[in-house]
């Protein structure tokens, strides 16, 4: 009996796939940032004053009576 001293699956497929999932991780993330600064950007043109309406009110003047 010889024992074989190779390994069974090659260390370079073992760290390719180890290292698959956290690139998609980093992929993921990086457009979810993205899309996050995005939707920030745009949040921001909502709520800028000059996009809002003008409102007319009416003006009251307070007497002050003593």
């Amino acid at each position: 009996m010889s024992v074989s001293s190779a390994p069974v699956v090659s260390p370079s497929l073992l760290v390719s796939l180890a290292a698959t999932p956290w690139l998609i991780t980093i992929v993921t993330l990086n457009t979810a940032n993205d899309l996050l600064e995005q939707l920030g950007l745009a949040s921001e043109e909502i709520f800028r004053g000059d996009r809002l309406p003008i409102l007319h009110l009416p003006v009251t003047e307070i007497s002050t009576t003593d």
